[in-house]
C-alpha cells in the first residue's frame, strides 16, 4: 500500500473528534496570519466534540471570518453539508453579516460528486462568499505532500522524512545542493544519445543496472533523461529518486513505494549511502509490480557497491569522458553562451573531456569576464576534488594530507596533459589528469 493510500484509510475509518483536530491543525497552518482561531466544536481541554455554529472559525486581520465545518457522517451525505452551510449564513445564530464572511470551509472524510458539489456552491452564490470543499481526495494531497508530521500525530501512521522523491522534486534538491562542488542537471541534455539507447536498453533488460564513471562525467544527468524516456514508451511505470538525507530509508520506501505498480528507483551515488542494503533489502520483499534499481556510483567506488548487489545479477554502463568538440557545443549552447574562442579553448583544456569541469570553468568564465580568471583554476581543482576527499576516509585524516603534500612545477609552455598517481600506504590510488601549472598542494 502506498503512502497516500494509506492516508485514505486511515482518514476514512477516523473519529469525529480526532478528524476536527487534524483539520483545525491543518488549516491553522494554512491560514497562519490569523488573529484570532476558536474552536467552538470542541469542549477546552477534552478530546470530545459539542455543538456549535460554525464548528470552528477565524477572525483574519482585514476584520473578515474564516467559517468552518467538519463533517464524518457519510450516510448524511450532502444533506448534512447543506444544512452546515445554511446554519453558517444564518445570521440569528452566528450574529455574523454575510458582507463579515470571506470563506466557508467544510471538511469531509468521504468524496462528493460533481452534483453535489454545484448544489453546495449554489446555496453561496452571489453572496460574496468563498466556499471551499477539503474532501479526503483533497485532504490526502495535502497531508501526503506537505504536512507528515499530522499524519504522523493523527492518524499513527510512521513519519516519513521525504527521502523518497518525484525526479523534479530530485533536481531542485539537486541543483540546490550543489554550491558549486556538482553542476546543474536541469541544463540541456547533449551528446549522451547513444549511452542513452544503451542504457534504456539495460533497464528494459535488467532489474538492477550500475551506471559508472568518473566524478562529473554525467551520469546523474544520463540517468535522469533516461527515465524519463522509458517513462515515455512504458506507461505503466513509475519513477522515483533518493534523495538521502541521512535517515532510515526502508520505512519511506514501504510507505511511498506501491507493492501492485511497476516502478523505477533511481540510486545517485550509491556509495554514499550508508545503509544501502535496505534498497537491496526492499527489492527483496514480496511484490506484485515490477521494481527496477538504477544506480550511479564513481568508478573509484564501483567494486564497493558492485559487492553489496552481489545476487542481483546487476548490468554495468559505464559512462567515458566526452571529445574536445563536445565539451565545445556544451559550453556554446544557451545554458553557458561560451562563444569566444579563446575562452572555449581554455575550458577545453581544463576539462579534459569532463563536462562537469567544463561547467564548473563555463561558469567561471562567464562570473568574472576575464580569460587570465581560467589560468589560475586553483579553486576551481579545489572544490572538484573536494567529493574526492568526502568519499575515502584516507583523505580525511590530517597525517595523510600532510604525506600527499606535493608541489609540483611544470614550465608554462607545456601544453600536453599529464598524468600523476598518489598512492597512500593503505593502497588508495588516484590518478588524475593536470595541465597547468601547479605550484601548491592540491592534497
Amino acid at each position: 500500500m502506498s503512502r497516500l493510500q494509506a492516508i485514505e484509510t486511515a482518514l476514512v475509518s477516523i473519529n469525529a473528534t480526532v478528524f476536527q483536530e487534524l483539520c483545525d491543525s491543518y488549516l491553522a497552518l494554512r491560514n497562519k496570519n490569523y488573529a484570532t482561531f476558536v474552536r467552538t466544536g470542541t469542549q477546552s481541554a477534552k478530546q470530545k466534540t459539542t455543538k456549535g455554529t460554525p464548528d470552528s472559525f477565524f477572525l483574519m486581520p482585514d476584520g473578515k471570518y474564516i467559517f468552518v465545518e467538519y463533517s464524518t457522517n457519510i450516510s448524511a451525505g450532502v444533506g448534512k453539508l447543506e444544512d452546515d452551510i445554511k446554519k453558517c449564513l444564518d445570521v440569528t445564530k452566528t450574529s455574523i453579516p454575510h458582507n463579515q464572511i470571506k470563506e466557508i470551509i467544510l471538511c469531509t472524510n468521504f468524496k462528493l460528486s460533481t452534483t453535489d458539489n454545484n448544489k453546495l456552491q449554489k446555496l453561496v452564490a452571489g453572496k460574496g462568499i468563498l466556499l471551499t470543499i477539503e474532501t479526503i481526495d483533497s485532504l490526502s494531497i495535502e497531508l501526503h505532500m506537505h504536512h507528515r508530521n499530522l499524519v504522523h500525530q493523527y492518524l499513527g501512521l510512521p513519519l516519513d522524512t521525504g527521502q523518497i522523491v518525484s525526479i523534479s522534486t530530485f533536481i531542485n534538491e539537486y541543483d540546490k545542493a550543489s554550491k558549486g562542488i556538482a553542476t546543474p542537471i536541469n541544463n540541456e541534455f547533449l551528446h549522451r544519445e547513444t549511452e542513452l539507447t544503451e542504457l534504456k536498453n539495460a533497464i528494459d533488460k535488467n532489474d538492477f543496472v550500475i551506471v559508472t564513471g568518473v566524478a562529473g562525467v554525467g551520469k546523474t544527468k544520463l540517468c535522469i533523461e533516461t527515465i524519463q524516456s522509458y517513462l515515455i514508451d512504458k506507461e505503466t511505470f513509475k519513477a522515483y529518486c533518493i534523495s538521502y538525507k541521512s535517515h532510515t530509508l526502508l520505512d519511506d520506501l514501504f510507505q511511498n513505494l506501491g507493492s501492485d505498480d511497476d516502478i523505477i528507483l533511481f540510486v545517485d551515488d550509491a556509495n554514499r549511502i550508508d545503509r544501502f542494503s535496505q534498497i537491496t533489502g526492499y527489492y527483496k520483499a514480496s511484490r506484485k509490480g515490477k521494481l527496477k534499481i538504477i544506480i550511479t556510483v564513481r568508478d573509484y567506488a564501483y567494486d564497493q557497491v558492485d559487492l553489496l548487489c552481489q545476487g542481483f545479477s546487476p548490468f554495468r554502463v559505464n559512462v567515458s569522458k566526452l571529445s574536445d568538440e563536445q565539451i565545445t557545443d556544451i559550453i556554446k549552447s544557451d545554458s553557458f553562451g561560451i562563444k569566444n574562442p579563446d575562452y572555449q579553448r581554455e575550458i577545453i583544456r581544463i576539462a579534459d573531456g569532463n563536462p562537469r569541469l567544463a561547467i564548473m570553468a563555463a561558469l567561471l568564465a562567464k562570473k568574472e569576464q576575464n580569460l587570465n580568471a581560467l589560468r589560475k583554476v586553483g579553486q576551481l581543482f579545489d572544490l572538484y576534488f573536494s567529493t574526492f576527499i568526502k568519499d575515502d576516509g584516507e583523505f580525511a585524516k590530517e597525517t595523510n594530507i600532510q604525506i600527499l603534500g606535493l608541489i609540483v612545477e611544470i614550465p608554462l609552455k607545456l601544453t600536453t596533459p599529464f598524468r600523476f598517481k598518489v598512492t597512500t600506504r593503505s593502497g588508495f590510488k588516484l590518478t588524475t589528469p593536470f595541465r597547468s601549472k601547479l605550484t601548491t598542494p592540491y592534497f
